[in-house]
């Protein structure tokens, strides 16, 4: 679904080249289709209120429904940053062995996540991958990776914004 609204200024743009939409239509498809993608990608999957947290499993609300992650499970570990007026906001994304994503903010699903990650096996074939952004995040790593991390993210989210908005405006004649 985010990618067809990521793609959907390029859709419009080759019905305005067939004549079938004005261009000033892939340019409003495309403010608004980056704006609700934008914000689909990274809610889809955040947890609104923790309903159950254990030692094996994390269970929140997200904005699609509920989501239980196994924590005795875990195959990946993520640091997935924005940014707002009042500055970054990060949030840690854990996948486990079922494919079920889970954006952790709160601190009661950090701790259980830090406590299942440190009795999780330590190996590289059984045991979680964890970035190491996350690592720095959580307190298990070092916390110039964390800083690292956020500038990073920062400059690449400028960066893609500014390119993807001249794309489409080159595209439609502006």
């Amino acid at each position: 679904m985010t990618a067809l609204l990521l793609l959907s200024p390029f859709g419009a743009w080759l019905l305005a080249l067939a004549d079938y939409l004005p261009t000033e239509a892939s340019v409003l498809c495309a403010f608004v289709g980056s704006l609700v993608a934008g914000f689909a990608l990274l809610e889809q999957c955040q947890e609104m209120r923790v309903i159950r947290c254990s030692m094996t499993h994390i269970t929140a609300r997200t904005w699609t429904g509920q989501r239980s992650v196994d924590l005795t499970r875990i195959r990946d570990v993520r640091l997935l940053t924005t940014f707002h007026y009042g500055g970054a906001y990060h949030a840690v994304l854990v996948r486990d062995q079922h494919g079920v994503r889970l954006g952790l903010t709160s601190v009661r699903s950090k701790r259980a996540l830090v406590r299942a990650l440190r009795n999780a096996p330590g190996d590289a074939q059984y045991g979680p991958r964890i970035s190491s952004a996350a690592r720095a995040h959580l307190g298990l790593g070092a916390s110039r990776t964390h800083t690292m991390h956020t500038v990073t993210s920062f400059l690449a989210l400028t960066i893609s914004i500014c390119l993807y908005n001249g794309l489409v405006l080159k595209l439609a004649g502006f």
